[in-house]
């Protein structure tokens, strides 16, 4: 009996440390939302062509060091890339780097 006890006790806890962590996690993701949406970010914006996932270039730039996210509320997906020292200086190796995960030539927003 005590060793059910014992078991059962040790589910609800490692249960309340998942959906602790996840909340951690969701908190940190919309701060980064917040920051890349606030108009004194610089920024980098690449629309993704319809169906294209955007994990592997987030993937790509945050293993660069770059913060990205994905902003979803309008007709098609934008990667936004947070560039602290400024769009111009970074958009070289942004592109370079979007590119790197097989997209194919990648134009910004602001280039259009």
């Amino acid at each position: 009996m005590a060793f059910w006890m014992v078991f059962l006790v040790a589910i609800v806890a490692l249960g309340a440390l998942a959906l602790r962590v996840l909340k951690e996690q969701s908190v940190a993701r919309e701060r980064i939302e917040d920051d890349l949406h606030d108009v004194g970010t610089p920024t980098l914006e690449y629309t993704l062509p319809t169906g294209q996932d955007p994990v592997a270039i987030l993937a790509v730039l945050e293993g660069a060091g770059y913060t990205a996210g994905v902003d979803s509320h309008g007709t098609h997906q934008v990667v936004m890339v947070r560039c602290p020292d400024g769009p111009e200086r970074a958009r070289a190796k942004v592109r370079a780097l979007i590119e790197s995960a097989h997209v194919g030539a990648v134009r910004f927003r602001d280039e259009a």
